[in-house]
C-alpha cells in the first residue's frame, strides 16, 4: 500500500506504489519553481530586481555619458524647429526653443541622480547620527531625539524641504539639502530600533564581559547591525529623492533654466500641453520609471539581504 514503511528496507524507506524504496514524483515545474524560490531567498534580485536594476544601469550611462543616448547637445537652440512632433529626427520632438527633447531628457538624468544620492546621503548621514545617539544615549536623549523625529514626521516632507529652502534659498545645492533634511527623521526611526536591538544581543553583552571598550563595541558590533538595513532603504529613498526634487524643481526652487531638469522640464511644458504635450509627458515618464525602478531595485535589496 502507498505510503506503508516497509521494515526490511534499510532506515525505515517507504515502498511508494509498489517500488520498494522508491520516492513520490515530483512535477518538474514545481522543482523549477522551488529552485527558483531557493535562488532568490539565498540572494539574488529576482526578475522584478533584476529588469529595476537594468533601468538603473541605463540611468546612471545616460548621467555619466548622455551623447551616448542623446545625441545632439541638450541645450542647442534652433528656433526654425520649435515645437516638432516626435519624429524621426527628433524621437521625443522639441521644445518652444528648438532643443530636442530627447537630449534633454536624458541629461536630466545626471541632475536627478545627483539629487537623489546626495540627498539620500544626507538623510542617511543625519539619520544614523540621530539614531544612534537614541539608541545609545540614555532616556533624555532618546527622548529628546524621539521628539524631534515626531514632529518631523507631523510635517508633509514637502513643506519641510521648502522651509529648508526658504532659510538657504534656491539651488540644487540647498533642494539636495532641504530633501535629505527631510527625509533624515525616516532613517533616524529605522536606526534607533536597530542600534537598540544590536545593543541587548549576546554579541553586545559577551564584548562588555570581555572588556572590549564602549568605542570599539560601536564599531564593530553595533553599527554593522545597522548599516545593511540602512543602505537597503536608502535605496528606496533615492527614488522618493527624485521626486521630491523634481517637485522643487516644479516650483521653481530647484535647478534653474536652462539646465536640463526633469522637474524644470515638466514646468516649462505646462503652457504647451494642449499643442506640444510631449514636452510634458516624457520627463514624466523619466521620473516615473526611475523612481519606479529604483523603488523596486531597493526592495529587492532588502529581500534579498534578509534571505542571507
Amino acid at each position: 500500500m502507498s505510503g506503508i514503511v516497509d521494515p526490511s528496507l534499510p532506515s525505515g524507506r517507504s515502498s511508494i506504489d509498489g517500488v520498494p524504496g522508491s520516492t513520490p514524483s515530483q512535477d518538474p515545474g514545481a522543482a523549477r519553481a522551488g529552485r527558483r524560490s531557493e535562488r532568490f531567498r539565498g540572494g539574488t534580485l529576482g526578475p522584478a530586481g533584476t529588469v529595476a536594476a537594468a533601468v538603473v544601469a541605463v540611468a546612471v550611462v545616460a548621467a555619466l555619458w548622455p551623447t551616448l543616448l542623446g545625441g545632439s547637445h541638450p541645450l542647442a537652440v534652433h528656433p526654425t524647429e520649435a515645437l516638432l512632433p516626435p519624429g524621426a529626427d527628433h524621437p521625443f520632438g522639441t521644445d518652444e526653443s528648438g532643443r530636442d527633447v530627447l537630449a534633454r531628457v536624458v541629461a536630466g538624468s545626471r541632475a536627478s541622480l545627483l539629487v537623489g544620492v546626495v540627498a539620500t546621503l544626507v538623510g542617511g548621514g543625519t539619520g544614523v547620527v540621530l539614531g544612534v545617539l537614541a539608541g545609545l544615549g540614555g532616556r533624555v536623549v532618546d527622548a529628546v531625539v524621539g521628539r524631534v523625529t515626531e514632529v518631523a514626521f507631523a510635517l508633509p516632507l514637502l513643506l519641510v524641504a521648502l522651509v529648508v529652502i526658504a532659510v538657504t534659498g534656491p539651488g540644487p545645492v540647498p533642494a539636495m539639502l532641504a530633501v535629505g533634511f527631510a527625509t533624515a527623521p525616516g532613517y533616524a526611526r529605522i536606526v534607533r530600533g536597530l542600534v537598540r536591538t544590536a545593543r541587548s544581543s549576546q554579541v553586545v553583552e559577551t564584548a562588555v564581559l570581555l572588556g572590549r571598550s564602549p568605542a570599539a563595541i560601536v564599531l564593530r558590533h553595533v553599527l554593522p547591525a545597522a548599516l545593511w538595513p540602512v543602505v537597503a532603504v536608502g535605496t528606496l529613498g533615492i527614488g522618493q529623492a527624485v521626486v521630491w526634487a523634481s517637485a522643487l524643481s516644479y516650483l521653481g526652487v530647484g535647478t534653474p533654466p536652462p539646465a536640463p531638469e526633469w522637474g524644470a522640464m515638466l514646468a516649462d511644458g505646462r503652457t504647451y500641453l494642449q499643442t506640444a504635450p510631449w514636452m510634458s509627458t516624457f520627463p514624466g515618464l523619466a521620473i516615473v520609471v526611475l523612481a519606479t525602478a529604483v523603488t523596486v531595485l531597493g526592495r529587492a535589496l532588502r529581500r534579498a539581504g534578509a534571505a542571507r
